[in-house]
C-alpha cells in the first residue's frame, strides 16, 4: 500500500548529495577512526580524573556513588571547568519521559540552563552548585501519560544517575536523570529499570552465596542493535502520512522491493554512508561506541551496533544514537526513519537487544565456561538457566506488553520478525543438557563445536557452534546471551 514511498526508497536524490559539504562545514575533515577523540566529551576515566584533581579528587570517586551526598560540590566544580574548556558552558537534566515510545524524537527531555549567576556587581559570572548538578524541578504533567497526571498534582524532579556518566554534546553538559513525582512516582523509562535493576542484584547476589559463591553485585549488559531507515528529506516532506503516524498508509505496492535479497551487506549509498559516519565520530566523541554499520535486507534500511555495556549506560547511549540519526539526517538532506514499519511488503526495523546477566567482577553468568570455571561450581549454570526459562514462562504476557506499541505490533510476524508470541529458545544441545538436569544427572554441559570443510584448498577449514542461528525466536540463547528480537526500532531499548 506504499508505492510512491517505495519508489522514494530505491534512490537518493541529487538535491541531497549538496548537502553534505553543508553538513560538516567548510576546512573540516571527518574521521571514524578510533583515536584520542574518543570518550573526550564524557566525564569518566581520564577526562574527569583531569579535572578532579584540581579538586583534590579523583575519577576514582565516581565508582562509589555515594559521591552524591559526600563530594558532590567538587564533582560540580570539576564538570563545570571541564565544560568551559569545550565552550559548554549550559546544562541540562537529561530524561526520559514516560509513554515516550514510537512518539517523541530521541524519546528524551531536557531541561536547559546557563551556568551563570550575578556578581554583585552586577555583571554575569560562570556558577555551577551541586544543588544544580543534583536536582532539577518541572512540569511533570504535561508529557504523555494516558491521564495519570493531572495539573494540581504536577511536581516533576530529576534527580542525578550517577549509574551513568555525565556527557557534552553541542555548548551543552547533558546530566542524566530519573524523573519522579512530588509523591515518588516513576514519570519516565528510566526509574523503573534502576528499580528492577536494584531488585536483580539483591536477588542474583542471594541466590549464588546460596549455591555457594560470593559475589559484589549482579547487573544486566546489553548490547542494541539499531536498525533504520535513511530517505531523502524532500520526499520526506511531500508524505504527511510518513510524517503524522511514521508509516505510509496511501499508495500502491512498488514494482519492485527485496525480493530480490540483494540490500542486505551491500556497499552502503555513499551519501548515507557520509551521513553515517558523521554519526559514529560524534557518537565516538561522547564515549558511544557505535562499531558496527551496515545496510539491512529492506531498499535504504540500516543498521549501527555497539560494543555491549551495562544497560543503564547503553540505553542512555542508544538514545542518544537516535538522536543523532534523526538530527545528523537533517543535514545530509535525508529523513531517519524509526518506526517500526513505515513500509508495507518489505521488513520493518528492530532494535534487537542482546541481553545477559554478570557480577561486578566482571563473569558472565549466562557463559557456562566462565561461570563454572570462576565459581567452581557446574550448578550455577543451570539453575541460572532454569531461573530465566521459569521467568519467560511466568512473565511472557509482561515481555510482550514491555514491546507493544503500534508500529511494532504491524512489524512482528512477519518479513522476517519474530513471532508476537513470546517464547524462547535453548538450541538442542543445552534443552538436552537441562532436561538431564532435571532428571538428576551430574553431567556438565560443555559446548561443543564442530568443522566445516570449506573446499577449497587455499581457504582454511573452520569452527562453528553445534547449534545453528536461530532467528525466528523472539528470545533464543546465543552461547553467552540471549537476544530479545522482538524489541521495535523506535522503542525505548
Amino acid at each position: 500500500s506504499n508505492g510512491a514511498s517505495l519508489k522514494m526508497l530505491s534512490s537518493l536524490r541529487h538535491a541531497a548529495r549538496s548537502a553534505t559539504v553543508l553538513a560538516r562545514g567548510p576546512g573540516r575533515m571527518m574521521t571514524t577512526s578510533f583515536d584520542a577523540e574518543f570518550g573526550s566529551k564524557v566525564f569518566t576515566g581520564a577526562v574527569a580524573d583531569k579535572y578532579l584533581k584540581q579538586q583534590g579528587e579523583s575519577a576514582a570517586i565516581l565508582e562509589d556513588h555515594t559521591w552524591t551526598t559526600t563530594k558532590a560540590d567538587k564533582v560540580a566544580a570539576a564538570i563545570l571547568a571541564w565544560g568551559k574548556d569545550h565552550n559548554a558552558t549550559v546544562y541540562t537534566h537529561w530524561f526520559q519521559p514516560m509513554g515516550a515510545n514510537s512518539v517523541r524524537p530521541g524519546m528524551t527531555g531536557t531541561v536547559a540552563n546557563y551556568a551563570f549567576t550575578f556578581g554583585a556587581d552586577g555583571k554575569p559570572l560562570y556558577k555551577f552548585t551541586a544543588d544544580e548538578l543534583l536536582k532539577g524541578e518541572t512540569d511533570g504533567s504535561s508529557y504523555p501519560n494516558g491521564g495519570l497526571r493531572a495539573t494540581h498534582t504536577a511536581g516533576g524532579y530529576t534527580i542525578l544517575d550517577p549509574s551513568s556518566p555525565v556527557f557534552i554534546r553541542g555548548d551543552t553538559i547533558h546530566i542524566p536523570t530519573v524523573f519522579i513525582s512530588w509523591e515518588g512516582y516513576a514519570l519516565d523509562e528510566k526509574t523503573p529499570l534502576l528499580r528492577a535493576e536494584q531488585a536483580m542484584n539483591r536477588e542474583g547476589v542471594r541466590l549464588l552465596k546460596n549455591l555457594g559463591f560470593s559475589t559484589e553485585g549482579v547487573q544486566s549488559n546489553i548490547g542494541l542493535e539499531q536498525e533504520f531507515f535513511l530517505v531523502p528529506r524532500d520526499a520526506y516532506a511531500r508524505r504527511l502520512d510518513l510524517q503524522m503516524t511514521g508509516r505510509t498508509v496511501l499508495g500502491r505496492s512498488a514494482p519492485r522491493g527485496q525480493e530480490m535479497c540483494d540490500h542486505y551487506f551491500a556497499p552502503l549509498n555513499p551519501h548515507a554512508l557520509e551521513c553515517i559516519k558523521t554519526i559514529q565520530e560524534e557518537a565516538f566523541m561522547m564515549g558511544i561506541p557505535l562499531r558496527t554499520r551496515h545496510r539491512e535486507v529492506a531498499p535504504n534500511q540500516y543498521e549501527m551496533a555497539p560494543y555491549f555495556g551495562s544497560a543503564t549506560q547503553q540505553i542512555d547511549q542508544n538514545l542518544m544514537a537516535m538522536t543523532l540519526c534523526e538530527e545528523v539526517s537533517a543535514r545530509f538532506g535525508l529523513a531517519c526513519l524509526m518506526q517500526e514499519k513505515p513500509f508495507a511488503g518489505i521488513n520493518g526495523s528492530g532494535k534487537h537487544n542482546n541481553w545477559s546477566i554478570g557480577t561486578s567482577e566482571g563473569i558472565n553468568l549466562l557463559n557456562v565456561n566462565q561461570v563454572t570455571k570462576a565459581t567452581g561450581n557446574p550448578a550455577i549454570f543451570p539453575v541460572i538457566m532454569a531461573a530465566l526459562i521459569a521467568g519467560v514462562d511466568k512473565h511472557g504476557d509482561l515481555m510482550r506488553a514491555s514491546i507493544a506499541c503500534p508500529g511494532n505490533d504491524f512489524r512482528l510476524g512477519a518479513m522476517e520478525a519474530p513471532p508476537a508470541i513470546i517464547s524462547t529458545y535453548l538450541g538442542t544441545a543445552v534443552t538436552e543438557f537441562l532436561d538431564a538436569y532435571r532428571k538428576g544427572s551430574d553431567a556438565t554441559y560443555t559446548p561443543a563445536a564442530r568443522t566445516v570443510k570449506t573446499g577449497c584448498r587455499s581457504v582454511a577449514d573452520f569452527t562453528v557452534p553445534t547449534e545453528d542461528r536461530n532467528r525466528t525466536s523472539p528470545f533464543p540463547y546465543g552461547g553467552d546471551r540471549l537476544e530479545f528480537r522482538a524489541g521495535g526500532g523506535a522503542q525505548n531499548g
